[in-house]
């Protein structure tokens, strides 16, 4: 199992402390939807009404705040990793295995991160809203768009990082 380094260049350090803001971002808006879904119940149980459209606000708020925790998790390699098949590989070999997968992870992230670049921008063009509160689809998007672009930039400098210990110039 591979333990966390803190990154020691300037973009590394820079790149942990966006992901760092983006995920505590991402903590606070879970607790506006906790607080959110506590004030739609009180008002169920109370006054025999929840707020109106709760669950769009809890779908927007919590698809923004799981792809907020994603970076961190990759620079920090906090993804799960079943290695019951390397585990008995050289370390050299473990860390190249991982140096493949942040660049097959951090193509996806970018493929996806182009993908919702024009998924935010048919939003934008078809005014496309949520049923009850009307609320435009495409501000919840941008949230998410920018975390996987950060991903993709976190997983592609995880791939040179551990590329270069491999090659042992780190």
């Amino acid at each position: 199992m591979e333990t966390f380094e803190r990154p020691n260049d300037k973009f590394g350090r820079f790149l942990e402390k966006l992901a760092i803001a983006l995920a505590i971002a991402g903590g606070l808006v879970l607790i506006a939807v906790v607080a959110l879904n506590f004030i739609s119940i009180i008002g169920r149980y109370f006054f025999g009404s929840p707020l109106l459209g709760d669950f769009e606000l809890v779908e927007v708020g919590c698809a923004a705040a799981v792809a907020s925790f994603f970076p961190l998790c990759h620079l920090r390699s906090g993804n799960v990793i079943v290695d019951f098949v390397t585990q008995n590989f050289r370390v050299q070999t473990n860390l190249a295995l991982d140096a493949f997968s942040s660049l097959v992870f951090g193509c996806v992230a970018a493929f996806i991160f182009w993908r919702m670049i024009y998924g935010v921008e048919d939003m934008l063009k078809y005014e496309e809203t949520t049923m009850l509160l009307q609320f435009p689809v495409w501000i919840a998007f941008v949230p998410v768009v920018v975390s996987f672009g950060i991903l993709a930039v976190t997983c592609f400098y995880t791939f040179v990082v551990k590329t270069l210990k491999v090659l042992g110039r780190a």
